[in-house]
């Protein structure tokens, strides 16, 4: 390693410290390369880039990423303090500190409220969907029940109409059975009436003595 690219950790530190005030209090913005850079050196070693990771270590302990979480105007009522001569720092870090509670109570109740309304607002959706699917339900057994109803009706009307049918099966049996027994019954007055006219043609034979032929 070149003499000139020693550097101290006094030198690291003051650069870090420099780009993490331009960062605005980002810790990840300040890393190696970046150091060496404001250093004046071509590129970073694993010296400087040790360093830079002591300075981060310390900075960590120090709270300096809780920095960013702090309310806007924080740091300037801060610096305000300290320029307005205040002896006594406790007293302005327990007043900036109890300023910052305040303000952070009052964000919670505002999210709180916000919170509250969008559950009650919830809760009535929740209310109207119980309601209308209470609503959907009893049109839904209204139908069942009219579906039940015109099925009984259907079948009442098939049995009905089996009914009628044997019945007419019945008539037609009845029908044909006379039919058949008036069809036999006047074959049979045929018959007799047939045989009385040859028994009355020979009872009465015709003399054909009295008719005269032509020789």
């Amino acid at each position: 390693m070149k003499k000139r690219d020693y550097k101290t950790q006094t030198d690291v530190d003051a650069i870090a410290n420099r780009l993490l005030q331009e960062a605005g209090g980002d810790l990840d913005q300040v890393y190696g390369n970046a150091v060496a850079t404001a250093l004046g050196m071509p590129k970073g070693n694993q010296s400087v880039y040790d360093k830079v990771e002591d300075w981060k270590t310390r900075m960590e302990a120090q709270g300096i990423r809780h920095v960013r979480q702090a309310p806007d105007g924080l740091r300037d009522e801060l610096e305000r303090q300290l320029r307005a001569g205040v002896e006594d720092m406790v007293y302005v870090a327990l007043g900036l500190t109890g300023k910052t509670i305040d303000e952070e109570r009052q964000r919670s109740d505002q999210t709180e409220a916000l919170l509250r309304k969008e559950i009650a607002l919830l809760e009535s959706k929740l209310v109207s969907e119980r309601e209308a699917r209470a609503l959907a339900d009893g049109k839904v057994e209204t139908l069942a029940q009219d579906l039940a109803g015109s099925a009984r009706n259907i079948a009442a009307e098939q049995e009905r109409a089996d009914l009628a049918e044997a019945r007419l099966d019945e008539l037609r049996n009845q029908h044909d059975a006379l039919l058949g027994r008036l069809g036999v019954a006047s074959v049979q007055g045929e018959v007799v009436r047939e045989t009385a006219a040859t028994e009355e043609a020979e009872d009465y034979p015709i003399d054909m003595s009295r008719y005269d032929y032509d020789e």
